[in-house]
């Protein structure tokens, strides 16, 4: 056989077995298209459903609880105001929860939820009346040392019977306790249990509860400031428009002051009721309590000092500012500013 048949003899194999794998090829494509479209068809292959028991069975229901607290934590007006709405959230997720505030070398109860409903020594009010030295070697010292919190068994620490014992009844079968950070610094410490008959600690949403306090607490000063600003310009029927957001970053020229005086500079009967209703703002309850007493001069005296410095800075008809300061804060009763030293009226 010459070279040239030989030659196509092999040629003429080689076109057979390649003409065999591209039509293999095919076969195997259009397989392959013909699974993929059978997974489109599955009806159920983009539905599923979260088990139980990684949910509680009631995840919307804690949704709607963390977004409710952390919504009232947030938009609190005043610490006490601010650390009742977290306690309340807080006790969603746990049997009883307290709030111990730093002082010195101490820990000293401010405010506590749930204790009223289990067998305890002390009552929510109580609370208030509980205090545990950091000498000791308890769990409270332990979380303010590390500024981190811990979550587990009851009496990890030495001395942590001194903490069971002063709340009394049945041992809880966990607890959490977490810092309190206020500008950084460790200022107080959350304390959260459960009971056998209790679900678990809900530690993730405590926790958030935790966090969006202290940021809150942060806050707070200036929303009170931004809000008594508010509700002075409503007091004050808008006398002074608000500057526009320029005119903030922008201070006016030696020649626009000297065109627009400030009213609050020359206008004495408008600063001392700007500075008596700020009194207010702050100090609502003690306010009410010296009324109710008879004795709101007693109450609030350096307040009020402070007050009838800060106008006399400004101006010197003090028989303007005393006119105020019965009718806006004694309420028109002058009886119970008694022992202000009154000099114009």
């Amino acid at each position: 056989m010459s070279n040239d048949k030989i030659k196509q003899f092999i040629e003429n194999i080689l076109n057979e077995k390649k003409g065999l794998v591209v039509a293999r090829v095919h076969e195997i494509q259009e397989a392959i298209l013909h699974q993929l479209e059978s997974v489109k068809k599955i009806n159920e292959f983009d539905t599923f459903q979260v088990p139980a028991d990684l949910t509680g069975g009631n995840a919307d229901q804690v949704i709607t609880s963390l977004h409710k607290h952390v919504m009232a934590i947030a938009e609190s007006d005043n610490q006490l105001k601010l650390i009742s709405n977290l306690l309340d959230g807080i006790n969603l997720f746990s049997s009883r929860s307290a709030l111990f505030l730093l002082r010195d070398d101490k820990l000293v109860g401010w405010r506590g939820k749930g204790f009223d409903k289990h067998d305890s020594n002390v009552s929510d009010k109580d609370i208030k009346t509980v205090f545990f030295s950091l000498s000791a070697d308890t769990v409270f010292k332990h979380v303010l040392e590390n500024r981190q919190g811990y979550a587990g068994p009851p009496a990890p620490r030495g001395d942590d019977h001194l903490i069971f014992s002063r709340f009394g009844g049945a041992a809880p079968k966990e607890i959490l306790v977490l810092p309190f950070f206020v500008k950084g610094k460790p200022q107080a410490v959350i304390y959260a249990d459960a009971f056998e008959e209790s679900p678990r600690i809900g530690r993730m949403e405590i926790e958030i509860f935790a966090k969006t306090g202290e940021m809150s607490l942060d806050l707070l000063p200036l929303r009170q400031k931004i809000m008594a600003r508010v509700k002075t310009q409503e007091f004050l029927g808008n006398a002074e428009p608000e500057p526009d957001t320029a005119a903030d970053f922008i201070p006016p020229t030696k020649e626009e002051k000297a065109k627009a005086p400030s009213l609050r500079t020359h206008d004495p009967d408008r600063k001392a009721r700007v500075i008596l209703n700020d009194i207010i703002l702050y100090n609502q309850k003690a306010v009410e309590d010296g009324i109710a007493s008879g004795d709101l001069y007693g109450a609030l005296r350096d307040t009020i000092d402070q007050a009838k410095d800060e106008y006399l800075r400004k101006h010197d008809d003090m028989a303007i500012f005393e006119t105020q300061l019965i009718k806006i804060l004694a309420k028109g009763n002058r009886d119970v500013l008694k022992g202000y030293p009154f000099v114009a009226i």
